[in-house]
């Protein structure tokens, strides 16, 4: 591996201009958030934000999943322009969050950029300092050591489970959950264990299933004293279909199969048969809540033989809806026991 140490990267090249750039945008942010600026930007505040940033931070993953590699975003212009914009869109946050910092003292935005070019540097010591590392893995590992480093010198009780926000979505935060206690050799050493576990989990939520159902059914009387309540067993099946997604998360990272792409593909897919189910009711003067289940059995096992074999454009998406990626499975209808 060559020795970045010996041969350092000459610095970007940063113009007048691109400075200029910059200082603008903070400029513009500041002058919304003084007297006399925008009413709308002066009430905000930290809490009343918080839903613009998970808001942005998605519309970039929508424009990510339309970009399939950079030669490709370069040759597409409106792409481009897009992917400019939701990222501006997302720099706005970090910015607009870091004057009302700097309205108290806090911190600002030259601050948060000097705090972020210092860890960057610390957890790189094989570029910046002496430091030898193996490929990427050797990187991940490095970064993961220094990072615990750093926290275990601020508490005596830090885990290697610090640093996973509670807000991110499930699936997400599960993935990287997996991915840390993994770095530490908290994992299975194949593919046996967790299919295993999977099959254990999978006859537990059945159980669960099969005891809420009864339970439901013998809702008109009264349980026999001492009996779980259907409550009871709602959350006990509640706790288990957790235990269940837990253990097909964990697969699909040992397969590198992303659970967030994966069910993100399968939504895009049931979105356009339903779509197409609907059109052909639509096409006889029906809506779905006019038809029975056959009708629509029919229609949908149309849509999916237009899917597989090309024979027809599939629905048209509605405007800002992206395609599924390439390689996820098929869905089974829902309330349908035909798993194809």
């Amino acid at each position: 591996m060559p020795d970045t140490t010996k041969t350092p990267a000459a610095p970007l090249p940063i113009s007048p201009q691109q400075i200029e750039a910059l200082t603008h945008m903070i400029q513009t942010v500041h002058r919304l958030r003084a007297p006399g600026g925008c009413p709308w930007d002066m009430k905000q505040t930290h809490q009343s934000l918080r839903q613009y940033v998970i808001e942005e931070a998605y519309e970039v993953l929508d424009v990510l999943d339309r970009i399939e590699s950079s030669e490709k975003l370069k040759s597409d212009p409106a792409l481009a322009a897009t992917f400019q914009e939701e990222l501006g869109d997302l720099l706005l946050q970090v910015v607009l969050h870091s004057e009302i910092a700097s309205e108290t003292g806090t911190l600002d935005i030259f601050s948060v950029a000097q705090g972020l070019a210092d860890k960057l540097i610390r957890r790189h010591p094989h570029v910046f300092g002496e430091v030898k590392v193996e490929g990427a893995e050797g990187v991940l590992q490095n970064w993961e050591k220094q990072k615990a480093a750093e926290k275990a010198a601020k508490s005596a009780e830090a885990s290697v489970l610090d640093g996973l926000p509670r807000s991110m979505p499930a699936l997400q935060r599960t993935t990287r959950l997996i991915d840390k206690v993994t770095r530490v050799g908290f994992q299975w050493n194949d593919l046996n264990g967790p299919l295993d576990k999977l099959a254990e989990e999978l006859g537990e939520f059945q159980h669960e299933v099969r005891e809420l159902e009864a339970a439901q059914k013998a809702a008109a009387g009264q349980p026999a004293s001492g009996s779980p309540t259907a409550e009871d067993l709602r959350r006990k099946a509640q706790a288990e279909l957790g235990d269940l997604l837990f253990s097909l998360c964990n697969i699909g990272f040992l397969l590198k199969l992303d659970p967030e792409d994966a069910l993100r593909g399968t939504l895009h897919r049931f979105e356009g048969r339903f779509r197409h189910v609907e059109k052909r009711l639509r096409e006889n003067g029906k809506k779905p809540e006019e038809s029975t289940l056959e009708e629509m059995d029919r229609y949908w096992d149309e849509a999916k033989r237009l899917d597989r074999s090309g024979a027809e454009a599939p629905p048209a998406r509605p405007a800002g809806e992206q395609p599924a990626r390439a390689g996820s499975g098929d869905q089974a209808r829902a309330g349908s026991g035909d798993p194809k």
